[in-house]
């Protein structure tokens, strides 16, 4: 790999760590609102934050799984191609109906 390539992961690694240990701060920050006997306003606060995220972060989890399992993964290069192959085929033939 290039040097540039190496930085970029390591950069995007990075993200995601600080990502991930914020998210981990912030649901366990919320649970421990939620089952605080002595933040009792602020209990269902917790309760709300924390069912949020778990609903919005589940149908990702889903799509994502979903997409693995069917494959879209497998080639992450042949859309490329295949877009510019139908480039090249709307610029050859326009409007009407390539040839078979």
């Amino acid at each position: 790999m290039k040097a540039t390539k190496w930085w970029l992961t390591a950069l995007w690694v990075a993200i995601v760590v600080v990502a991930a240990v914020a998210f981990i701060f912030k649901m366990t920050e919320f649970a421990f609102t939620w089952l605080d006997p002595a933040a009792d306003r602020f209990g269902g606060f917790g309760f709300i934050a924390v069912g949020s995220y778990l609903l919005g972060m589940i149908p990702i989890l889903f799509l994502m799984l979903w997409a693995v399992l069917r494959g879209h993964f497998r080639d992450i290069e042949q859309p490329k191609h295949r877009m510019l192959e139908l480039q090249e085929e709307i610029e050859r033939y326009g409007n009407r109906v390539p040839p078979n």
